[in-house]
């Protein structure tokens, strides 16, 4: 019965966007404004174009966010070709690149570290307080220090939108998102809230043990205060709830409670070159009445920009203060790490620049690490860039990883990884409407971090088994990664990304084994007259570990603009119905990386 239910929904659905599109069959042509050269500050810490920037980059302004329909940060980063993805059954999805899992990614909010022992929910952070998302994928460990081995997810918050604004949507599963935004000339007050039922199978265990999402709820609040010119504050706090049952050979049996917290605050003073700020960060996770995490973080950044004869030299060092707890004091541990770092640059000859960095990384516990950087960056036109980027990366074990939990067994002999990224690419704006990315890389990691199951006899003396952390011997990983826009017409824009690689760990004393999919694809084609755009975004998975079979995922956006302030949407996701839902496991391929299909229908008014 919900199947017909959800066709019916679905035919009513591209009926409304025939209606949309049809609305404005006769109105006018004009080329819209595509801006295919935007200014990013993640890879270089200040604000370079991205085709000056000698790294493989993605950056999704406030019309890409749009045309993707996304609701939060991760239904954005997802679409990033190269993309990894795990799940948990408590709804968290978690981002990684190359072949890499998330603990090789730091997120960042304005320039600042969200992860806390490894873990964030980019779910919760609703996409209406963003003004654009960097990401750089390769190593960036010189500029952000661990767990930046595989790329930076910079997440930029709103600070000139001086609109208030409301937002409401409502769809099937029991779908609805609520949203305001409040703004002033310094204030900006953002909350929104979302929730849904009856989602489907989120997760899957085994053949025959699977859990079935109940009910997930997630409320955001973002605000953002500039007292002068020079300093900011800004705090951000996230809750996510979510209950399900689980599903043992065909019987419903108890299931789990999650609520998972997030709070994070910073002051940031900037002045010219010269930028600072103290942070803090918190999580609390309750799983079901046995499970109690808590971790908090604080710490400083700072960082400035100076001249040198012909060099720009950026320096800068960081603090980091952290403190967890696990189920009682039984399973806590304190941890300080530091660092400092510089950057160079250099212009030799008339078409060359030359970067050379270093950072020297302390992590308590896993010692000290060296780690530099040679970038070139080389001119064929205003728009055309040749590029090489080799760096050393490290990632220290996570807290848990080393310390253990009550479901975890400690390993203090667990070391931090380390490795060298190699990097070339082209990047070139072949026209006003058109740009073109290619590059190839290299990654050797000694070391890797990887779960294992262990045998133990419990404090009943009965047997039973645990998860614990170990060092794999190496990893490695060679790819390509393309990446095309063209605004092909005033009505249709379209956009492709590939990606080819091999990612392979090997264990002590095994053979090399594929530890992630080969072949990722990622398209979007958008149509817009007048009042009206219309997006299909899909991406593709396929050659993946363990005989699991090719993802596809297709979202439909549809948004037609009723009056100067005032805008419907349509998003209709995972449009084909596909299923995918993988074993749990370490590499990259857990959980549900698809929901059923379902739909949303929104309305936004701005005052």
């Amino acid at each position: 019965m919900k199947k017909m239910i959800s066709q019916k929904l679905l035919k009513n659905a591209v009926l409304l966007t025939c209606m949309l599109c049809s609305t404005n069959a006769n109105a006018s042509e004009a080329l819209e404004e595509f801006v295919f050269d935007p200014m990013l500050v993640t890879a270089t810490r200040y604000e370079v174009r991205d085709v000056d920037i000698p790294a493989a980059t993605e950056v999704f302004d406030r019309e890409k966010i749009e045309k993707l329909g996304a609701n939060n940060v991760m239904e954005v980063v997802r679409n990033v070709p190269g993309f990894t993805l795990t799940a948990s059954p408590t709804g968290n999805t978690y981002i990684g690149f190359r072949g890499m899992s998330k603990d090789h990614v730091v997120i960042l909010i304005n320039g600042i570290p969200l992860n806390q022992d490894g873990n964030y929910d980019l779910e919760s952070i609703s996409a209406d307080i963003i003004d654009r998302i960097e990401v750089v994928k390769g190593g960036s460990t010189v500029l952000y220090g661990s767990n930046a081995s595989a790329g930076v997810v910079n997440i930029i918050t709103n600070k000139n939108a001086k609109k208030t604004k409301v937002m409401v949507g409502a769809g099937d599963n029991h779908k609805f998102k609520g949203a305001v935004n409040v703004a002033t000339d310094k204030l900006q007050l953002s909350y929104s809230r979302s929730q849904a039922k009856d989602r489907g199978t989120v997760y899957m265990q085994n053949p025959t043990s699977f859990y079935l999402g109940d009910k997930v709820e997630k409320d955001s609040v973002n605000v953002q205060f500039e007292f002068n010119e020079h300093v900011m504050l800004q705090y951000m706090h996230s809750t996510k709830v979510s209950d399900c049952s689980k599903l043992v050979n065909g019987k419903l049996v108890p299931g789990f409670h999650s609520n998972i917290k997030y709070d994070f605050g910073q002051v940031r003073y900037t002045n010219n070159d010269l930028q600072a700020s103290a942070y803090v960060r918190y999580r609390d996770w309750k799983f079901n009445t046995n499970t109690h995490q808590k971790g908090n973080n604080y710490g400083f950044d700072i960082q400035d920009k100076l001249q040198a004869g012909i060099v720009n030299v950026t320096v800068g060092a960081n603090y980091d203060k952290e403190d967890t707890e696990n189920s009682g004091k039984d399973y806590a541990a304190k941890r300080d790490s530091a660092a400092v770092f510089f950057m160079t640059e250099t212009l030799v000859g008339d078409n060359t620049k030359l970067f050379l960095g270093a950072r020297e990384a302390y992590v308590e516990e896993s010692g000290s690490k060296f780690c530099p950087q040679l970038q070139v960056l080389h001119s064929l036109g205003e728009y055309d860039n040749l590029y090489l980027n080799i760096n050393k990366s490290m990632r220290a074990p996570n807290v848990n990883e080393q310390w253990g939990t009550a479901s975890q067994v400690m390993n203090p002999e667990l070391k931090a990884e380390s490795g060298w990224n190699y990097e070339i690419g082209w990047k070139k704006k072949l026209s006003d409407n058109e740009l073109m990315k290619f590059n190839v890389f290299h990654m050797n990691i000694d070391d890797r971090i990887y779960r294992d199951r262990v045998n133990i006899i419990d404090d009943n003396g009965k047997p039973d088994t645990k998860n614990i952390y170990r060092n794999a011997n190496k990893f490695k990983n060679t790819g390509v990664e393309i990446n095309y826009e063209k605004a092909a017409s005033s009505k249709f824009q379209y956009n492709l990304g590939v990606s080819f690689s091999n990612p392979e760990q090997q264990l002590k004393g095994k053979d090399w084994k594929r530890v992630d999919y080969k072949l990722g694809l990622n398209a979007g084609l958008g149509y817009s007259l007048d009042n009206t755009k219309v997006n299909l975004v899909a991406n593709y998975m396929a050659e993946r570990v363990n005989g699991v079979k090719p993802m596809l995922n297709m979202n439909l956006n549809v948004r037609q603009k009723l009056s100067e302030n005032s805008t419907l949407a349509l998003n209709v996701y995972n449009l084909l119905d596909r299923r995918d839902i993988c074993t749990g496991t370490s590499n990259g391929l857990s959980g549900a990386l698809l929901e059923e299909r379902n739909w949303m229908l929104s309305y936004e008014h701005n005052f």
